[in-house]
């Protein structure tokens, strides 16, 4: 078990540096732009911010859930950045340029605010959560993500060719990685996870239903925007939470729960997706769906 838990945080150590990477690489000032002038950029911060963290603490203090399950389940909700939602956006025909200015800015806030989520977190769930020192935090997560973030970006300026060769590699190895470290944890932490009560698949259920919801909502009246800001309220950046997790002893316990909340999660959305696309499709006459921008061809 040992040596699982050993490979698990060389994957972890890794994929946040390729995190940094890939968002900088993504960085297209335009895009960006574009993305944030949209009236719905303002509701899916307000959302993934504010939203569904309320949600989180919410149902984990509620529920009759375990200090360490609720802490999981509020730890993920307070590390937005959505890397692994641009794929899944597109898949669904979402606003693929908000859901990237989303995940940049998400990424940048979380990193600015982490000392202070960690504090109120701390005093939530003081049993599982005990935040590193401010030193650990910049070594640990803070700086492996903005120093390639800021090379991803400057690589963009001084060679754009190359940039976009790299973009799709270290987006692959950053998803791969989490996915092989998730469930690596998952196994490594089978004797905690046999011990969970039926309250924190629950509590995860509803808490992924739930963002959602909130993200659909606030995406109203476009289809597009409900779809990017509902996949954006879901898939908050996981890659910082196990970081945090791994950063001192007493929170180490929470990396394999953190694995199944990774799973759960995935599940438990197959639903809205599905209903997502029918729904999609009614509102656009049963006609095949586009992305943003693009129009129909002419008929002959």
């Amino acid at each position: 078990m040992h040596a699982l838990q050993d490979f698990a945080g060389l994957m972890i150590a890794t994929f946040i540096v390729a995190l940094g990477l890939s968002q900088g690489l993504s960085w297209h000032l335009e895009d960006l732009g574009r993305g944030a002038r949209q009236l719905a950029f303002a509701r899916g911060l307000g959302v993934c911010i504010v939203g569904v963290p309320l949600l989180a603490i919410v149902v984990a203090k509620v529920l009759p859930l375990g200090p360490v399950a609720a802490a999981v389940i509020a730890l993920m909700a307070f590390c937005p950045g959505l890397p692994m939602a641009l794929n899944l956006v597109s898949q669904q025909k979402g606003n693929l340029p908000l859901t990237l200015a989303l995940s940049i800015t998400l990424s940048l806030v979380a990193i600015v605010s982490m000392p202070l989520s960690l504090a109120l977190l701390a005093r939530l769930f003081p049993v599982a959560i005990q935040p590193p020192s401010y030193g650990a935090l910049l070594g640990r997560v803070i700086l492996p993500f903005l120093v390639p973030f800021a090379l991803g970006i400057g690589l963009q300026k001084l060679s754009p060719v190359w940039a976009r060769r790299l973009v799709k590699p270290v987006k692959l190895y950053f998803n791969v990685s989490l996915a092989v470290a998730g469930l690596v944890l998952l196994v490594a932490g089978f004797p905690l996870l046999k011990h969970l009560h039926f309250w924190s698949i629950v509590a995860m259920v509803l808490v992924t239903l739930g963002s959602a919801a909130l993200g659909h909502v606030a995406g109203r009246p476009r289809p597009e925007d409900r779809t990017a800001l509902a996949i954006s309220a879901v898939f908050g950046n996981p890659a910082f939470a196990f970081c945090l997790g791994g950063s001192t002893y007493p929170m180490k316990s929470l990396l394999g729960v953190m694995g199944l909340y990774l799973v759960i999660r995935t599940l438990a959305l197959v639903p809205y997706l599905l209903w997502n696309q029918r729904h999609q499709a009614s509102e656009r006459g049963g006609g095949t769906s586009l992305p943003p921008g693009r129009r129909a061809p002419a008929n002959p």
